[in-house]
């Protein structure tokens, strides 16, 4: 029997195979360029039951999704025209030990940029390029849902900004799409196109660091339009060039292979996030503004829950009496046995809020302090 392609998730740059279990990162192979671009989550093997395992069947073997013609299935690399480039950036930014680099796209002409929220995670500093024209702005988060890996960013001093035009008709199984980014963070657009293989599609997001919480990802559009890391966070166009979905996540069998699976949050998903930030709605799973900031880093999860590799010095979890080698049970009164569990209730907590935090020591006592996050260095 044949192997299946390796499941990735290509984050800055990174490229760590998953197993078929959802989340289980088992080897990294090693970076793709100078920019360690943030693509690629990655989906499971076998589907979840929310999410069919395969595109569903047309009617007849000749026919589309709707019975009428099936459009031609050819994947490969088209043209960048001015109305490709229309409204879409680059993306470049600063963590503390490295660049990375992705896709947006101009959603606002007052300065508003989609991206995905692993493209600018953990940054210090945001820069977008405009592909029209390589006029350059600095740009800051402004909010984000990082459930569905999306944030909005705002550009300074924004001038004579085109927007891409967005997706209102329904998408379909065999629909025609391209998705253009900045593979590699090489600095310019590419596009490559392909058509829908499924709808509603589940994966997994797990980011290049170590410490990164993974995070579940689901309702995605999936095709066979290839798209690399720097792609990350840009148009994936219908055939009348308009966006319906931003490019998040992928497979991949080798560096240049065409032969892939590319996933995409629906526009209209990613574009409900972004209006409810504009409108300083901070319900549900929408963190506007600086996240909470424990200043602990957690090692991958296994079997005996949040285990502290270290805890920075002068930081709020150093306040409280932590160190490295404990394993935190519960934080604000809620029981945590994943780093994405105590991301998402992190997430829930402003700033300056003092909360309770319980963990058990090396010694196996269970210590309950006070803990007081602060704003957040990073994004």
């Amino acid at each position: 029997m044949s192997r299946p392609p390796s499941l990735v998730l290509v984050v800055a740059g990174v490229v760590l195979a998953l197993g078929s279990q959802l989340g289980t990162a088992v080897a990294v192979t090693g970076a793709t360029s100078q920019w360690r671009d943030r693509l690629w989550p990655t989906p499971s093997a076998s589907a979840p039951p929310t999410a069919p395992a395969t595109a569903p069947a047309s009617p007849t073997p000749d026919a589309g999704p709707t019975g009428g013609p099936r459009p031609e299935q050819t994947v490969g690399p088209v043209d960048v025209t001015d109305a490709i480039k229309q409204g879409v950036v680059l993306v470049s930014g600063r963590t503390p030990e490295e660049g990375v680099a992705g896709t947006g796209m101009v959603v606002d002409a007052e300065g508003f940029v989609l991206t995905n929220y692993h493209v600018v995670r953990s940054t210090e500093s945001i820069t977008v390029t405009l592909a029209s024209t390589g006029r350059r702005h600095t740009a800051r988060l402004v909010g984000r849902d990082a459930t569905k890996d999306v944030a909005l960013l705002e550009l300074e001093n924004p001038r004579d900004l085109q927007e891409v035009t967005l997706d209102e008709g329904e998408v379909l199984v065999g629909d025609v799409v391209v998705v253009a980014g900045n593979a590699h963070g090489q600095g310019f657009l590419t596009a490559h196109r392909g058509n829908v293989l499924g709808l509603g599609r589940a994966i997994n997001v797990k980011g290049a660091s170590e410490y990164d919480p993974p995070q579940r990802l689901n309702g995605l559009i999936e095709t066979n339009a290839p798209a690399w890391p720097g792609d990350s966070g840009g148009p994936m166009f219908d055939a009348d060039g308009e966006v319906l979905g931003m490019t998040t996540a992928g497979t991949e069998t080798s560096e240049e292979t065409e032969d892939k699976q590319v996933y995409a949050v629906p526009i209209r998903e990613a574009m409900a996030v972004v209006e409810q930030i504009r409108r300083g709605d901070e319900s549900g799973t929408v963190v506007i503004g600086p996240k909470a900031y424990l200043g602990l880093y957690a090692e991958a999860d296994d079997t005996d829950g949040i285990k502290v590799a270290s805890v920075q010095d002068d930081s709020p979890a150093a306040d409280a009496g932590m160190e490295g080698g404990e394993q935190i049970l519960s934080f604000d009164g809620q029981t945590v046995t994943t780093r994405a569990e105590l991301s998402d209730v992190l997430d829930t907590i402003e700033p300056g809020t003092t909360v309770p935090i319980t963990w058990r020591t090396a010694d196996g006592d269970e210590v309950t302090a006070e803990i007081t996050p602060t704003s957040s260095p990073l994004n």
